[in-house]
Parts: C-alpha cells; structure tokens; sequence
C-alpha cells in the first residue's frame, strides 16, 4: 500500500510535462522507484512533430530503456520484429506478465543477456482509444499478479497525458504557420532560426538569406479575383520549398512577401538567387528575388534588411517587364 501512495503521489507531476520524452523520463523514474520492475522501455509512433521543413516525423521510435544491456538504438531496429509492434504499425499489448519463451527469439536473447524472466506490455492509447505506442517492462522474478492492473492504470494515466501534449503541440505548430500557405509565418521563423545557425556552424556551410515578392500582385487580385491571387501565393510556397529542399527554410511574413534561408557548402549569394530565379521562369506570374550572404558582422535584423534592399533594386533595374498571370 505504501508503494501505491508513493506512485500515486508522484504521478501526480506527469501532467506537468510539456513533452513526451519528459514525460516518459517521470514515468520511467516512477516505476523504477515504486514497483519491483527491473527493466522497461517506451515504444511510441510519433504523430505530430514538424521540423522547419513542414514534415511530419511519424517513426516508431524506443524512449528511456532502462535496465536493458542492449543500447536504444539497437532495440529501435528491432522494434518492428517484436509481438508489440505489427503492421503499419499497430500496436498488441496483452497487459499481463508473460515468460520470455513466448517472445521472438531475437527478443528472448535481449531479455536474457539482460537477466530477465518475464516481460509484459501495456498499450499507450490515443483518444480514439486506438494503440500508439507500448510501455514494455521485464523482470527478473516472478511477477506480482496485482501489479498489472496497476500497471494498466498507469498505462491509462500515460494515454491521457500524451493525448494533452500532442494537442499542445499541434497548437504551437499551428501559431507558427501561414495558415494559407503552411509556410512558416514570423513567429515560427524566429523559431526555427536557430536550428538553421546550428546546422551551418556544425557544417561549416554559410548561410543565403533570401526574400522574394510578387510583381503586381496588386493587379491580379484586382484582375483576377483574391481567388486567384491565393492559387500563386500557394504555388510560391510551393516552388520554394522544392528550391530549398533539406537545406533551409522558407517563410511568408505578410501579403506576397517571402522569406528563405539556404545554406550549402559553397553556395552564394547571387548563385542562389539565380537557382530560385530560375524555378519562377515558366510561371505564369513574375516574381523578384534578393539575397545576401549572412555573414558575422550581420544580426538577423540587419540581414533582413540587406536582402531587402536588394530585392527592390532588382524591381528597380528590371522595370516589371513582364505581367502575366
């Protein structure tokens, strides 16, 4: 009864966790702490985290394996050959304590390399009460018959929490992006900028910062109806995104104004703004592009600011010769 209090209590704080590997490291500190548990490990299918590309990671990933002799990235890539984890992937977790023999055999050997006898499974739901993810727990004794369902109640606790921090994040990613375009809008572009920075330190690559804007976008709302002028700014964000691929990031920060981040080894401020050019040839839409190197000397503010002014002296000697839409 007093190892029951003491979960009782702790557990309380999980819903503190803002996410989920946050909250999968109380949770395994808990069990460690309270029940005689003597190894354990979180098998999750991400669902709602998007880098500053605009992708969803929806791997299958293992969290704070504990007790285990075989590193987690080791038991990641077996993960999708154990009986928990089957199919696109869907999750099968009988909720009770089991002997080894009836794991498969590369995960009899993990479990006993790891000194362990039994092993049970409790499923992580999401709020359709569809399996998402596994708590999976080995001991090296026989086990407590009253502790699974314990264990089902944690597993429950762990289902609704995971389920208030994906809505948390999903609301987050929405504050960060154009709700038109999906591109991220300023908040978010102030938000990922320190990861491109990282990125280019780590690599040594310099950094373009670019902006782009639309010649008379005024003239094909006017023209061709605000309809219209949403299908080109669609298609910028569009054709940007396939500009800058895995080496950047791209922003709309207001009307048909256009923000990217590119950075490669080698690569130039004029280099890049040709490359981008270029993707805008055969549209039926003109647009003008500036970039500047970002170099030391430079803050974001003062970036900006240069590519700017380039972006208006390119409209200055190109004349916006050409109009179509």
């Amino acid at each position: 009864m007093q190892r029951l209090a003491g979960f009782i209590q702790e557990s309380r704080t999980w819903s503190r966790a803002v996410r989920g590997t946050d909250l999968l490291r109380r949770v395994a500190c808990v069990l460690r702490q309270h029940f005689d548990i003597d190894a354990g490990m979180f098998i999750y299918k991400k669902r709602f985290l998007r880098n500053h590309f605009g992708q969803l990671d929806t791997s299958v990933r293992v969290y704070e394996p504990w007790g285990m002799t075989a590193p987690r990235e080791q038991l990641e890539g077996l993960v999708h050959t154990s009986k928990w984890c089957i199919g696109s992937p869907s999750f099968e977790c009988s909720g009770v304590w089991e002997p080894i023999s009836e794991l498969p055999h590369h995960w009899q050997r993990q479990f006993e390399r790891s000194g362990l006898a039994y092993v049970g499974a409790w499923p992580v739901l999401d709020a359709d009460r569809v399996p998402i993810g596994a708590m999976v727990f080995g001991r090296r004794n026989g086990p407590l018959i009253h502790d699974e369902d314990v264990l089902s109640i944690c597993a429950e606790q762990v289902s609704l929490i995971v389920e208030l921090i994906v809505q948390r994040r999903r609301a987050e990613d929405a504050s960060r992006r154009d709700p038109l375009t999906g591109l991220l809008n300023r908040r978010g572009l102030m938000h990922f900028l320190p990861d491109v920075q990282a990125d280019a330190k780590s690599s040594g690559a310099p950094i373009v910062v670019g902006m782009a804007d639309v010649n008379s976008f005024k003239r094909i709302n006017d023209q061709y109806g605000h309809a219209r002028g949403d299908d080109v700014l669609l298609d910028i964000a569009g054709t940007l995104l396939e500009a800058i691929g895995q080496h950047g990031l791209a922003a709309r920060i207001g009307g048909d104004e256009f923000v990217f981040l590119y950075s490669t080894p080698g690569a130039t401020a004029e280099r890049v703004r040709q490359e981008v050019i270029e993707r805008f040839q055969a549209k039926p839409y003109d647009v003008c592009v500036g970039c500047v190197s970002w170099t030391e000397e430079m803050d974001w503010h003062m970036c900006l600011d240069a590519a700017d002014s380039h972006l208006y002296a390119r409209k200055g000697y190109t004349g916006l010769s050409r109009e179509r839409v």
